[in-house]
C-alpha cells in the first residue's frame, strides 16, 4: 500500500524538516568547503574546460535518460412497522455474488492479524495512489441533466469545512454551547482512536486485537471484516476535529487511514461510469461505502489534495449507481425492496460532502432522495419510518429523515421540521441509543435556541463524565445499557467513541445551516 520515494519521486517540500536549516556544520560539511579552494587557484583555462566537460555531460543526460516518473502524493500540505428501530449495525450477510457486477476491480487489501503493537502507523512521504483515469467533465453530461436546478457546484464560494479551522473553532464552540472539558474529552479520544489504528493504516471493530486485549468490549465477530466501516467511523471524529492529512498532530494517522480506505475499494465500472466500491460483504454493505465515501468527501473538500480528487468522485458515482428505484438507498445496490431511512442518511451526507468540495453530485440523485423520504414520512413530514411510513415516533428515523430535509433544502420555519423538532425534544437525550442522539443534536444544534441549548446540556455533560478514564480504555466509551441496533453492540467501543466524539464535536463539525452566511450555500433540488 505503502511506496517509498524513489529517486525519480518528486519530493514533497511541504513537510522538509525546518529544523535542518539550523544544524550545526559537521567535519563532514566542512571538508567540501575546502575542496573549493582548489577551484580558486586553478587557472581560468582548466575551470573553462570541466564547465564544458560538465556541460556535454549534462546535455548527454538530459537526451538519453528515461523520463521522470511523477507519483501522485497524497500531499502532508424492517420493512414494515414491527421492524427494528434502526439497523445500523444488524445487516444481513451478504453473498458478494449479489453484488454490482463490476468490469474490473483491484483485489481489496484485507486486514491483518498479526496486530500486536499500539503504536501509531508512521506513513513515508511519497505513495501511489490507486486511480482510474478519468476526466472529470466527460461525466458531466450524462450526470447533471440541464433541467434539474441544482446550483453549479464551481459556483459555491463558501470554503469547504471553514468551520473546523481553529479561528472559527474557538467562535462556534463559544456560540453553541462547547466548553474546554468537551473539546478536553475529544483530545482524549483522538489519542484512543489513534492508539487503536492497525499497522496497515485500517481499523477494526475486534479493536481488542490491536491493543492486545487492553480495553475490553469489542464489536461482534462477525463484524471484523468490515474494516471498510471501522476505518471509517475512527477517521470521521479526526477530521471533524479539523485534523487532515496535511497538518495536525494526527496526520500521520489521518494519511494512513485514507490510503487504507482507496487501496482497499474495488475499482470499476458500473453503467459506463468509473466507480471505487467500498462497500462489505462482511455485514454492512452500503454502510461501509457510505461512511467510507464521507470520509474521502470530507478530506477532498477540506483539502483540496488532487491526488484524492478521482477516488472520491468515483465514491460518489458508486453511490449514484446504487440508488433504488424508490430513491433510497439499502444494504445491496439498487436492492429490489428499495431504500431505508437508516442506509439513505449515510449516502445523503456523503452526497452534501461532496457537494462541498465542489464534485459532480446529479441533481436526479438528489431529487430521487426526497422522493424516497417522501414514502416514509409521515404526519406532515414530522415522523419517518424505516422503509414505510410509520404511526408512531421511531426516534433515529425521524432524527435521520430530519437532517435529510435539512440538508435537502427545507427552511427552518418548514412546519414539518418544526413539528419534527418538537418530537425530539419531547424525546431528549436517549442514553441507550446513542445513534439517535448522533443525529438528534445535529438537528437541533442547526435550529438551536434554548431547546437545544437544555437538550446540549444534558447529553455534553453525560458524555464528559461517562469517558474513561483510565487503563487501555481511556480517552473511549461504551454504553453497555445499549438497546440493539444503535452501534455500540454490534460495533464495540470504537463505535460507541466514535459516535460519542462526532457529537462532542457537533458545534464545528459543519456550519450552521441556517446562519445569515449560509443562505447561499443550501443543497437544494
Amino acid at each position: 500500500m505503502m511506496a517509498t520515494v524513489s529517486e525519480t519521486s518528486l519530493p514533497d517540500h511541504d513537510i522538509v524538516d525546518a529544523t535542518l536549516a539550523d544544524e550545526v556544520p559537521t567535519a563532514e560539511d566542512v571538508t567540501p568547503r575546502r575542496r573549493m579552494g582548489f577551484l580558486k587557484a586553478a587557472p581560468a583555462w582548466l575551470i573553462s574546460t570541466l564547465f564544458h566537460i560538465g556541460v556535454i555531460l549534462i546535455l548527454g543526460l538530459v537526451t538519453f535518460a528515461d523520463p521522470v516518473k511523477i507519483v501522485n502524493v497524497l500531499s502532508a500540505s424492517s420493512t414494515g412497522e414491527e421492524g427494528p428501530e434502526i439497523e445500523e449495525f444488524q445487516i444481513e450477510q451478504i453473498d458478494p455474488g449479489e453484488m454490482v457486477e463490476m468490469d474490473e476491480f483491484a483485489e481489496p487489501v484485507e486486514l491483518t492479524e498479526a496486530l500486536d503493537t499500539t503504536e501509531t502507523l508512521q506513513v513515508d512521504v511519497a505513495m501511489e495512489m490507486p486511480s482510474m483515469p478519468m476526466e472529470m467533465s466527460e461525466l458531466t453530461s450524462d450526470m447533471a441533466p440541464v433541467a434539474q436546478t441544482l446550483q453549479t457546484l464551481s459556483s459555491v464560494t463558501m470554503p469547504a469545512m471553514d468551520s473546523r479551522s481553529v479561528d472559527m473553532k474557538k467562535k462556534l464552540l463559544r456560540e453553541y454551547g462547547g466548553s474546554a472539558a468537551s473539546e478536553a474529552a475529544v483530545t482524549e479520544a483522538l489519542k484512543w482512536l489513534a492508539l487503536h489504528q492497525a499497522p496497515n493504516g485500517g481499523w477494526t471493530f475486534q479493536h481488542n486485537l490491536v491493543c492486545n486485549g487492553q480495553c475490553g468490549n469489542p464489536g461482534e465477530p462477525k463484524r471484523a471484516e468490515a474494516v471498510n466501516a471501522a476505518t471509517a467511523m475512527a477517521l470521521l471524529p479526526f477530521l471533524g476535529a479539523g485534523q487532515t492529512h496535511y497538518a495536525g498532530e494526527f496526520k500521520n494517522v489521518v494519511r494512513g487511514g485514507l490510503l487504507f480506505l482507496i487501496a482497499n475499494g474495488k475499482q470499476g465500472t458500473v453503467r459506463g461510469l468509473p466507480v471505487l466500491d467500498l462497500s462489505e460483504s462482511s455485514g454492512n454493505g452500503m454502510y461501509s461505502h457510505g461512511l467510507a465515501a464521507i470520509v474521502l468527501s470530507e478530506a477532498y473538500a477540506m483539502t483540496e489534495d488532487p491526488a484524492l480528487a478521482v477516488p472520491t468522485q468515483q465514491a460518489i458515482n458508486y453511490i449514484v449507481t446504487a440508488q433504488c428505484e424508490d430513491g433510497g438507498w439499502r444494504y445491496r445496490p439498487r436492492d429490489a425492496s428499495g431504500g431505508d431511512t437508516s442506509v439513505v442518511g449515510w449516502q445523503v451526507m456523503a452526497l452534501k460532502s461532496a457537494h462541498m468540495g465542489h464534485l459532480i453530485v446529479p441533481p436526479q440523485t438528489i431529487y430521487g432522495s426526497t422522493i424516497f423520504l417522501d414514502k416514509v414520512q409521515s404526519d406532515g413530514g414530522s415522523m419517518y419510518g424505516y422503509q414505510t411510513k410509520s404511526t408512531r415516533v421511531r426516534p433515529a428515523c425521524t432524527a435521520a429523515g430530519l437532517l435529510c430535509r435539512m440538508y435537502l433544502g427545507w427552511d427552518k420555519n418548514h412546519p414539518g421540521l418544526q413539528k419534527g423538532v418538537e418530537k425530539l425534544i419531547d424525546i431528549g437525550v436517549r442514553k441507550d441509543n446513542i445513534y439517535y442522539d448522533y443525529y438528534a443534536a445535529q438537528v437541533l444544534r442547526h435550529v438551536g435556541g434554548p431547546e437545544w441549548d437544555k437538550f446540549n446540556t444534558e447529553l455534553r455533560d453525560w458524555l464528559v463524565e461517562t469517558q474513561s478514564q483510565s487503563g487501555g480504555s481511556k480517552g473511549s466509551w461504551y454504553f453497555p445499557q445499549a438497546a440493539n441496533h444503535t452501534g455500540p453492540k454490534e460495533g464495540g467501543r470504537l463505535a460507541a467513541t466514535s459516535f460519542a466524539t462526532m457529537i462532542l464535536e457537533v458545534y464545528y463539525r459543519h456550519m450552521p445551516l441556517y446562519a445569515e452566511q449560509e443562505d447561499e450555500d443550501a443543497f437544494p433540488l
